[in-house]
């Protein structure tokens, strides 16, 4: 089931970027795409969106680019809605996101928010057949960190999204839906995951506390413990981590040659694509003491880590040490799925 993200032009596509690598890091039936179509700010009228007018528009959207009826499309826009809602939806499956001033609550980035009410829109588009139904359900008198809570400001969003919680009534009430489970698991694991990635990107998570890496079926690097935290790397790169990883000892650039034949065929395995003789011929480059490249392609995923988790975490998980020195991760804790 596909979800379709769409941007107004004032909401940054690597911002949109962001946010669908957020929302595909948690497996299940819902697959989130970004849209190459953009929609232009004149859905607004005097400087805010009307959300009736904006679900119109993208009615017209869904029919002139042939979008499924199952499947869903969420706008995302830095412009305010006239009802100063944060989000809107239809019934129809589509929803419309305001994304500005979460910058005044979190200095985590606003891709944590938008990823979590998407998510949140999603699950009670499942639960509830429209938004009358649903606004009775809510939680209108107080905020308890429920998904169901009304949330008057975005404050109280990003209190929901700290405590990842559905209380008693509204699980009984989404149990008896009788929801395909593995939808209800993968947005039931998109909120602890989140949750974890706020609080670790706040630094409201012990420092000290690390996370496992876990490869996917797929290829991905994850760490699980940071709320399936990927560390993107092309095929070359993960077949270099791993090796480091599952050496306790490491490796000089000289121990590489070595490992040339465990090296292409961890390359094989996230590379199935080229023949063995590219393989072979890359290796090779790589295994050359003589070359430049194995230190260019480690400093490049040492740069990836470090983005992603910060100089004080990074240290364990970057591949260190000196040229002429043996090199190594110094966490190693590595799981693999299998499914």
């Amino acid at each position: 089931m596909n979800v379709w993200l769409v941007r107004t032009e004032d909401f940054n596509e690597n911002s949109l970027l962001k946010v669908e690598e957020l929302l595909n890091a948690y497996d299940g039936p819902l697959t989130f795409n970004c849209h190459k179509q953009t929609i232009q700010n004149s859905i607004s009228y005097g400087g805010t969106i009307h959300p009736e007018k904006a679900m119109e528009y993208m009615a017209d959207f869904r029919k002139q680019h042939h979008i499924d009826q199952k499947d869903f499309v969420c706008l995302y826009t830095n412009t305010r809605l006239s009802n100063n809602f944060f989000t809107y939806g239809d019934g129809l499956k589509n929803f419309i996101i305001h994304s500005g001033d979460w910058d005044l609550y979190t200095s985590a980035g606003n891709e944590f928010p938008d990823a979590y009410l998407l998510y949140s829109n999603l699950l009670k588009s499942f639960v509830y057949q429209d938004y009358e139904t649903m606004y009775e359900h809510l939680h209108q008198n107080e905020t308890i960190g429920c998904y169901m809570d009304l949330c008057l400001n975005k404050k109280e969003i990003l209190l929901k999204l700290r405590t990842a919680d559905i209380c008693d009534t509204c699980l009984e009430h989404i149990q008896s839906k009788h929801i395909d489970g593995r939808i209800i698991g993968q947005i039931i694991d998109s909120f602890e995951g989140l949750r974890k990635q706020l609080l670790f990107r706040n630094r409201l998570q012990l420092e000290t506390k690390l996370s496992r890496v876990e490869i996917t079926a797929k290829g991905k690097f994850i760490l699980i413990d940071y709320g399936n935290l990927e560390l993107k790397f092309s095929p070359l790169r993960k077949a270099i981590y791993k090796l480091f990883l599952e050496s306790i000892q490491g490796y000089t650039i000289a121990d590489l040659l070595g490992a040339d034949v465990e090296l292409v065929k961890l390359y094989q395995s996230f590379q199935p694509n080229k023949t063995a003789e590219e393989i072979d011929a890359t290796i090779k480059g790589i295994c050359d003491p003589h070359s430049m490249r194995i230190h260019e392609e480690i400093s490049k995923i040492n740069a990836e880590i470090v983005q992603k988790l910060g100089e004080r975490i990074s240290v364990n998980y970057i591949i260190s040490g000196e040229r002429g020195e043996k090199r190594k991760i110094n966490y190693t804790l590595i799981k693999e799925k299998s499914y």
